[in-house]
């Protein structure tokens, strides 16, 4: 119309829509072309009816039917029937008033089938194990020349929940999702087109569509084949309903969980195995992942946890083992719950009672009683997110077993109040475990000797560090151990096991020592 200027343009080689007409609701699909139109010059423009009549008029020209309402003033819908097929026109106005034209949309309707640029076959085989190269899903035979494969992430084993047409339903088993991105901006598809296309392929060699067919963002099939069962994901990952800037293809093979980590009932005290310099598998584990890495570990004698369990909370004292694991091949990075519960399962087939949460993917807190003592087993993953787990860590508290051999146990957990030698109740469990050691031997007898970090004076943590020497010991005398089994001594900052050059590190130093007498090992 003169006196305006084209403003944009969108071209969809497919799409759909739902078009208003007096006879009710009726679907269109096909080849799509908008042109949006403003006014060339400032001014409120013509009234909106002279704009639909123009419009009107010119399509009638070319052989076109008025089929929408003739009384609506801001939109018109007219119908063409050719010999090379069916011709929706539709005029939008945009922004004005009835009065005033400042924007418009003129939008053509090429009826056509879905144009099928996906071709899929069944799986025959098992879905490949993680590690393998990034690229199509071994169903998907072709796709969009204007997509390519982004990223992929495998698991070995996973849950997915599915929101189906008869409701939700969990399946499990090893899962591949490959992302695509669009590659061709001029060609970028309606969200209905890709998906169409996907569940048209799955259909055609006999997948069987179990959501809402309305849903243009997503899809989700089951097919079931020599090969096993499948279930076969579309996701639309950005755009909006007439774009499709990326999406995500999920296939899951049913399967049973796969069990890998073997585990042990401990056959002695928990540090026994663990002693000298490096760290190793904990005693308990016969075997576990081949692409985790054992990166560093904490062993301490005689130590106290709190647990945050469903009951409430517990606090533990006993000897104390901690193992940090690092992911070592990418393509193959689990699940948090795959991760967790081959610890869980193993540790529950040697008879270990689970404690914690069930449905907590990230932590797990497992306990047993055996001749050696009260064993619990604590799993936590500390690295990643539900989907990937790049580190997690393995601890274990033994609380009672046989008392130590060793000449020398660094006790931790026995807590002061600040700049005092007053100890603190929360000191119980540990000192009960001390205790536990001279009742369990009266030939047992050995110095307390007091340990600081390098925070404040030489002199000053001292005289600290035997205050709190002597009150651990005037401890151990009023629960009934002999004041002439024992000694105490302070050597503030003098004996660091570590450098003081990290909190963690002033924490390993600030200690209490056991060191028994006439003994070398």
């Amino acid at each position: 119309m003169p006196g305006f200027k084209i403003d944009g343009c969108e071209h969809k080689a497919w799409d759909s829509t739902e078009l208003d007409l007096p006879t009710g609701s009726t679907p269109v699909s096909g080849e799509r072309w908008s042109v949006n139109y403003t006014l060339a010059n400032e001014g409120d423009g013509p009234a909106a009816l002279p704009v639909r009549d123009y419009f009107i008029a010119a399509a009638k020209r070319a052989g076109a039917s008025l089929v929408s309402d003739p009384g609506a003033t801001f939109n018109a819908i007219l119908k063409r029937h050719t010999p090379a097929g069916t011709f929706w026109y539709e005029y939008d106005h945009g922004s004005g008033s009835d009065t005033s034209t400042s924007s418009y949309t003129l939008t053509t309707w090429e009826s056509k089938p879905l144009a099928q640029a996906v071709v899929a076959q069944p799986m025959q085989a098992a879905l490949p194990e993680p590690g393998s190269a990034c690229g199509n899903p071994p169903w998907l035979v072709k796709q969009f020349a204007y997509f390519k494969a982004d990223s992929c992430d495998a698991k070995a084993w996973d849950q997915v929940t599915y929101d189906l047409s008869g409701g939700r339903k969990t399946v499990e088993g090893r899962r591949l999702t490959v992302n695509y991105v669009l590659t061709d901006q001029a060609r970028d598809p309606a969200a209905l087109l890709v998906q169409k296309n996907y569940v048209a392929a799955l259909q055609k060699i006999g997948a069987k569509l179990m959501s809402d067919p309305a849903d243009e963002y997503k899809a989700t099939l089951m097919q079931k084949t020599a090969a096993g069962e499948f279930w076969y994901h579309y996701e639309h990952t950005s755009g909006s309903s007439t774009s499709t800037g990326s999406y995500a293809l999920t296939t899951l093979q049913v399967l049973p969980f796969p069990q890998v980590v073997v585990a042990q009932v401990p056959k002695g005290a928990l540090l026994d195995d663990m002693q000298g310099k490096g760290c190793k598998t904990p005693p308990w584990v016969l075997k576990q992942f081949d692409y985790y890495k054992l990166s560093d570990c904490t062993r301490d004698d005689l130590d106290s946890i709190t647990l945050d369990l469903p009951a409430g909370k517990k606090t533990l004292a006993g000897r104390y083992l901690e193992l940090n694991y690092r992911l070592t091949d990418e393509k193959r990075d689990a699940s948090a719950l795959y991760v967790k519960q081959n610890y869980v399962n193993a540790l529950q087939k040697i008879g270990a009672r689970l404690v914690s949460a069930p449905d907590d993917v990230y932590h797990a807190v497992l306990t047993q009683k055996v001749p050696q003592g009260e064993f619990w087993y604590i799993y936590t993953h500390t690295g990643g997110s539900a989907d990937s787990t790049t580190a997690y860590s393995l601890a274990a508290l033994q609380v009672g077993g046989p008392p130590s051999k060793a000449c020398k146990l660094q006790v931790y957990g026995i807590r002061f109040d600040f700049n005092k030698a007053d100890i603190k109740p929360e000191s119980e469990p540990v000192l009960e475990q001390v205790l536990a050691l001279f009742k369990a031997d009266p030939a047992y007898q050995a110095e307390i000797g007091g340990h600081t970090d390098n925070v404040g004076g030489s002199a000053y943590n001292l005289k600290l560090s035997a205050q709190r020497a002597s009150a651990v010991k005037a401890w151990l005398v009023a629960h009934g151990v002999a004041a002439g089994r024992i000694s105490s001594q302070g050597y503030g900052l003098t004996q660091p096991l570590v450098p003081n050059d990290t909190d963690a590190h002033r924490a390993k130093n600030r200690r209490v020592e056991l060191q028994r007498k006439d003994c070398r090992n």
